[in-house]
């Protein structure tokens, strides 16, 4: 039994760690480098170190390729788990740079090991194009269906109320003006009966069609 409690509570703190790391926005400590962003390799480790102090990583030796390129290697061990990563040594259009000199080799190593502290769940969503962790999108998200939702109640108000307005004209000038509004809406169909309606009820006159329109027929009949 005991046994069994060894095993399953270090595999709950390592998902939970993960989850922690992974809701942090680490958008303010980004650059953007050609077409790419990175993130800071020293607010990386600082965020690495302060989550656990344990947390170390080592280089091993590159690869050097038949064609002068090279790729670095890391191991990230952080919660007692090692994850290795590697990153060829490139330029800031993503290409592998040829007979890299120290700085190359040096940049892309940082980069590696920012990448491996992200396998862990910092800045994991950089890697995925997004922009912000998936928390913070889902909110957005949220916050804009309910932007959205309020906007279209806000229509569904103005639709009634124009109904109220519609069956109270005293002139046509309301008319055109509720059919104006409501036009590039769901709501124009109905609006547009409602006018007919009134129209007949107080004997006004058809509206004649926009000018544009009859310079149209015009044209056709030329």
């Amino acid at each position: 039994m005991e046994n069994s409690k060894n095993t399953t509570v270090p595999n709950v703190e390592q998902v939970n760690n993960f989850v922690a790391l992974s809701k942090i926005n680490v958008n303010g400590h980004t650059e953007k480098k050609g077409k790419f962003t990175y993130l800071s390799w020293a607010f990386a480790v600082a965020e690495a170190m302060k989550a656990d102090p344990q947390a170390s990583w080592n280089f091993r030796d590159p690869m050097i390729f038949s064609d002068g390129t090279m790729m670095v290697q890391c191991d990230v061990i952080m919660f007692g788990k090692s994850i290795y990563m590697f990153l060829p040594v490139m330029n800031n259009m993503n290409k592998a740079i040829q007979n890299p000199n120290a700085f190359d080799v040096n940049s892309a190593m940082m980069r590696c090991l920012v990448k491996g502290i992200a396998a862990h769940g910092l800045g994991l969503y950089i890697y995925a194009g997004e922009d912000l962790p998936e928390e913070e999108k889902q909110a957005q998200q949220n916050q804009n269906h309910q932007q959205s939702g309020q906007q279209q109640k806000t229509l569904d108000q103005r639709y009634q109320d124009a109904l109220k307005s519609i069956a109270n004209a005293k002139n046509p000038s309301t008319l055109d003006k509720a059919i104006d509004t409501f036009g590039p809406t769901k709501f124009n169909d109905a609006i547009q009966k409602a006018c007919q309606a009134r129209a007949d009820q107080m004997g006004w006159s058809p509206t004649p069609p926009p000018q544009n329109q009859s310079q149209q027929n015009n044209q056709r009949h030329h």
